[in-house]
């Protein structure tokens, strides 16, 4: 038997800094994941860290304990563990299961269906395995999690445009400058998923777009579409002239800070909108308390994407129809698993108990008959164990373990 538990620290109820406090850097995942495996004795392990959301999810065989998950991310991460069991929620078994498929579809994300996450489970998953702490279990539940995915963005409104925290981002400096971006110019820094999809939605509404980035040629495909590209370093130089500065880097560190980017505010008639997409944030806090600067950062953008419809419920009740569906496929599949170690067992017994059948009734049979009077045993064997085979298989979907081991044992030679 496996268990899988889930610790979860979501970023729609603690607040960024200790999101950031408890984040894992794509740079520092293999050593982490190492780190965690040691710590916890777990088979198999992965991590999910987002601006939104940081959680491990891991498989012991056997009974795993939930407070081993919590005392090794603290350990890791450097904090004491009442301060990582105050902000996680645990999870076990189906629940931790159901989170996964519900956080792949983004019903469990702040822009609700957005389309993002997915993309950062399909690399966790990859980083799992690349760092030899995945396993069948595991891999076939985050694989679940992507199509689970695939299909609700298929069959609701999910997979329109508009639903991320890249599209929360523009839209709101757009309500800020009264619907569109038209006239203004817009900073992105970094050139990733996120920071491509704020320089093509601010382009859409009409704004001169920048792109910062520390690697120009990453950086490329944006200047194709019209975008102007510099370099990292020359970012304090570019502020002065920019209307709305959006940050979506992986950067690990603090980019802007009030000292720096003070000077850049000099003269200024309009406040620059700075927003921080980032966890751990590229932009410290103390740039809000600066006159001439208004700081968004992802605990403010959440109310963007909190506003719900008649249609949006729509898509919801049938995403978490289909979340349900392929919950109770992965559970089958989970469970017939569980049961093909009992069921080889049984079989084995099975073959023990007809050979010893076969020798006892073929003892003074003439050679020539033995092959039909084994056939026909075996063939009665085969009918007595139908039966049991099928409700052992049925006991482990439903969980029964007593059943399952009583039905095991049933053929067994004493």
């Amino acid at each position: 038997m496996t268990t899988l538990v889930c610790l979860s620290v979501p970023g729609c109820r603690v607040p960024v800094s200790v999101l950031e406090s408890l984040s894992f850097a794509r740079a520092e995942l293999t050593d982490a994941l190492e780190d965690l495996r040691r710590r916890t004795g777990a088979a198999q392990l992965c991590v999910l860290s987002t601006c939104e959301r940081t959680e491990v999810y891991a498989c012991w065989e056997g009974a795993g304990e939930a407070s081993t998950l919590v005392q090794a991310v603290a350990a890791n991460r450097g904090l004491p563990p009442a301060v990582v069991e105050e902000a996680a929620t645990l999870l076990t078994g189906h629940q931790a299961t159901r989170h996964l498929l519900r956080v792949a579809t983004g019903l469990e994300s702040f822009v609700l269906g957005e389309r993002d996450i997915v993309g950062q489970v399909r690399a966790a998953a990859d980083a799992s395995r690349a760092s030899g702490v995945s396993g069948l279990e595991l891999d076939r539940l985050l694989a679940s999690a992507v199509n689970t995915s695939r299909r609700v963005h298929r069959c609701t409104g999910f997979g329109a445009g508009g639903r991320s925290v890249a599209a929360a981002a523009v839209a709101l400096a757009a309500a800020e400058n009264g619907g569109d971006l038209a006239d203004r110019r817009v900073l992105v820094v970094g050139a990733g998923q996120v920071a491509t999809e704020v320089a093509e939605s601010a382009a859409l509404l009409g704004a001169t777009v920048t792109v910062c980035n520390r690697t120009k040629r990453h950086a490329e495909r944006l200047a194709a579409a019209g975008a102007s590209v510099v370099d990292l370093a020359q970012l304090v130089e570019v502020l002065p002239a920019s209307d709305v500065a959006i940050f979506g880097t992986a950067a690990p560190h603090r980019l802007l800070d009030a000292e720096r980017l003070a000077p850049a505010l000099a003269g200024r008639t309009r406040n620059l909108l700075v927003l921080d997409l980032c966890v751990p944030r590229n932009v410290d806090p103390d740039v809000g308390t600066l006159t001439g600067a208004r700081l968004v950062d992802l605990d403010e953008l959440r109310a963007v994407g909190a506003a719900g419809s008649e249609e949006i419920s729509r898509d919801v009740a049938r995403a978490e129809q289909i979340v349900g569906e392929e919950l109770d496929r992965y559970l089958r599949w989970l469970a017939g698993r569980a049961a093909a170690t009992s069921v080889r067992q049984m079989r084995a017994d099975l073959e023990r108990c007809t050979r010893t059948q076969v020798a006892q009734a073929t003892r003074d049979v003439p050679e020539e008959l033995r092959p039909l009077l084994e056939d026909g045993i075996r063939r009665v064997v085969r009918r007595l164990a139908h039966g049991p085979t099928k409700r052992l298989i049925e006991a482990a979907e439903a969980g029964d373990e007593d059943l399952v081991e009583v039905l095991a044992g049933l053929f067994a030679v004493p």
